[in-house]
């Protein structure tokens, strides 16, 4: 799985956004993010795996603390990434439109205070 993260960043490069779920290797996760992931995925502390459900979510404390271990921040995002939100005229309904800037920040990602986030 590194060999993979690691091509695919060097092939699609630095602007990509890579996903790599934690919970398919809960001993070596967080190599990947020196690998080049910059997005752990759908990691939720409300639901399993549907895709694995036989591979639990790592408890959001530990995630959060071994990114930070790794030199990275975790934080929340929407179903769009923050580049799209950006132009979300372009990419997303009108009437979804109000939502997702209601609990998007600045920066693309969801806002502190918001119910979504992972605080």
């Amino acid at each position: 799985m590194l060999k993979t993260i690691a091509l695919a960043r060097l092939i699609l490069g630095g602007e990509m956004n890579l996903q790599a779920p934690p919970n398919l290797a809960p001993e070596t996760y967080p190599l990947y993010l020196q690998a080049g992931i910059n997005d752990w995925g759908g990691v939720s502390p409300l639901t399993r795996d549907y895709i694995n459900p036989e591979a639990p979510w790592p408890a959001l404390a530990a995630l959060r603390q071994k990114t930070a271990e790794a030199g990275f921040g975790l934080r929340a995002r929407l179903a769009v990434y923050p580049e799209f939100i950006a132009r979300a005229e372009k990419f997303l309904s009108p009437s979804v439109l109000p939502y997702v800037q209601r609990l998007s920040g600045h920066d693309g990602l969801v806002r502190p205070e918001s119910s979504c986030s992972l605080q």
